[in-house]
């Protein structure tokens, strides 16, 4: 497997992730990988004379979403397995056990191993509402920890017409002092690792996500060589750490087989130089957590063109969204 880098963002101030609902009622706790690939590339010409549309629609680097850290620990979306014989027979271990929403990465590196039937879920190693799920001697987490809190911020609206007023509420993640979100990264050339580094610096200045006008999101980076996952020597399936957005053949070719996913739409504007607010064609995408049946690819996916240059008056290329798989190979016969 190529080696993989991790990245960890430690936000030094709140964060707002675009989700579905009115508004900025709702925020994402994670960031997915489509939004995080299009704010590097909204920056990447700043920098470097490198054709945008070429690297957009086939990236020299393939990235997962951003998912949660806190302290040393790294926490992943749980994989869409069985986990635990106990929870199909004690019905109230099954419901905590579904509130799960990230584990550990020895958890998940013994769920990619196939010992996912065998794990015993215990309420008393999870913190944050059960949200957060923990091998006992991975670290000495308490139930009153927490990744981040999540607040809401009334606003006022007014009309421009009536200059009549409406309150709306703005919520943002506010993550604690040792913890932030990572991403991991595979350079398919290892040239352009200097290029990203610096774009990606370079958005932390810039801010990340909703309101980064007026200072938020903003972040640094501490940067992990060599991040190792313990992974079988040989699957029949992948788990997904991104959003993906399969290529036709691969459809045809049985992905789907024993697959275990679920799906995301994904839609919004875009804001590019000579072209402001353009809305996108929307896609459906296949969520974190997935998996499928391998097809002996090194690459997955495709970007999918969601707005065409001469659709939009002052457009400078063609846009696309990230839809690569960040595949690790799992054993099959778990996948529910």
């Amino acid at each position: 497997m190529d080696e993989i880098i991790a990245y960890k963002l430690k936000f030094h101030t709140p964060l707002h992730i675009g989700a579905h609902g009115v508004g900025y009622e709702e925020t994402e706790e994670i960031l997915h990988s489509d939004t995080l690939f299009s704010a590097l590339m909204s920056l990447w010409g700043s920098f470097y004379d490198d054709e945008i549309e070429v690297l957009c629609k086939s990236s020299p680097f393939i990235i997962s979403s951003a998912f949660p850290f806190k302290g040393a620990t790294y926490f992943f979306p749980r994989p869409m397995i069985r986990i635990g014989k106990q929870s199909d027979d004690d019905l109230e271990t099954g419901k905590k056990l579904k509130r799960v929403k990230f584990i550990s990465l020895d958890l998940l590196e013994k769920m990619l191993n196939g010992e996912g039937e065998r794990l015993r879920f215990d309420e008393v190693n999870t913190f944050q509402e059960g949200n957060f799920w923990y091998l006992d001697h991975s670290a000495s987490f308490s139930g009153t920890d927490r990744v981040f809190s999540e607040r809401e911020i009334p606003r006022v609206s007014i009309d421009r017409m009536t200059n009549s007023s409406d309150i709306f509420y703005f919520s943002e993640i506010l993550f604690e002092e040792d913890a932030g979100l990572f991403f991991l990264v595979r350079f398919k050339d290892a040239g352009v690792r200097s290029k990203f580094e610096t774009t990606l610096r370079f958005l932390g200045d810039e801010g990340i996500g909703g309101d980064k006008r007026v200072g938020k999101g903003l972040y640094s980076i501490d940067i992990e060589d060599g991040f190792h996952i313990s992974v079988p020597p040989k699957a029949e399936a992948f788990l997904n750490l991104s959003l993906y957005y399969p290529k036709e053949e691969e459809f045809c070719n049985g992905i789907l087989d024993g697959a275990s996913y679920n799906l995301i739409s994904r839609k919004g504007w875009i804001h590019a130089p000579g072209a402001m607010s353009l809305r996108r064609k929307e896609v459906r995408m296949f969520a974190e957590g997935s998996i499928f049946h391998c097809l002996e690819k090194e690459v997955y996916g495709e970007n999918p063109c969601v707005l065409k240059r001469e659709d939009a008056p002052g457009l400078k290329h063609n846009i696309y969204r990230y839809g690569m798989a960040f595949s690790l190979p799992i054993v099959m016969e778990q996948a529910r």
